[in-house]
């Protein structure tokens, strides 16, 4: 694995992979009824570390199964409000993803994050494509893709299972030659 993830950052966050020691951040953004609305029902301890922290933990490159998961954090403080990264779909085209802490809502963070990887995946990995994948009614996602750059590509009908109901997603995508940060 090429560490290039110093080379991620921005005015006001820094980014580094997600360690052990983020179990009690993680499992906790996991389990904000808040947070996850639009994400994911509700899940045990075990479930949330099992199918998603112990496969983010993996050592990552280019072609890797599972996520890149990096935590961000506000420049100069160790204090963790998200996380954030990508996952390879196909040749050229990775998904990303974020998640941040509620008391970081509405301040620009996911949007600049969203930039930041960004330009990693298109100008030091080579992607020619990004995608996101939004459930319907999460407006906030919306917005925040939408300011980073990305184009709302479609609704994939009753695609995704969630609060006892199946649920449309809005599919979004950037190309490489789209983007201007």
């Amino acid at each position: 694995m090429v560490n290039h993830y110093k080379e991620i950052s921005s005015v006001r966050l820094d980014y580094r992979c997600l360690e052990p020691a983020d179990w009690p951040f993680f499992k906790a953004l996991n389990q904000d009824r808040h947070v996850m609305h639009f994400i994911s029902d509700s899940r045990t301890d075990e479930e949330i570390r099992i199918q998603s922290f112990e496969k983010r933990l993996q050592p990552w490159h280019k072609g890797s199964e599972h996520w890149l998961c990096l935590v961000m954090r506000q420049k100069n403080t160790d204090t963790p409000i998200g996380v954030t990264g990508f996952i390879e779909r196909d040749e050229g085209i990775a998904e990303v993803g974020f998640i941040l802490a509620a008391e970081f809502h509405g301040q620009g963070f996911g949007s600049e994050s969203l930039k930041d990887i960004s330009r990693f995946a298109f100008n030091t990995l080579g992607y020619r494509k990004l995608t996101a994948t939004v459930t319907s009614g999460n407006e906030a996602s919306r917005r925040t893709l939408f300011n980073a750059g990305f184009h709302q590509e479609g609704t994939l009908r009753q695609n995704y299972f969630l609060h006892g109901r199946w649920q449309d997603d809005w599919i979004f995508g950037l190309l490489s030659e789209e983007f201007r940060y």
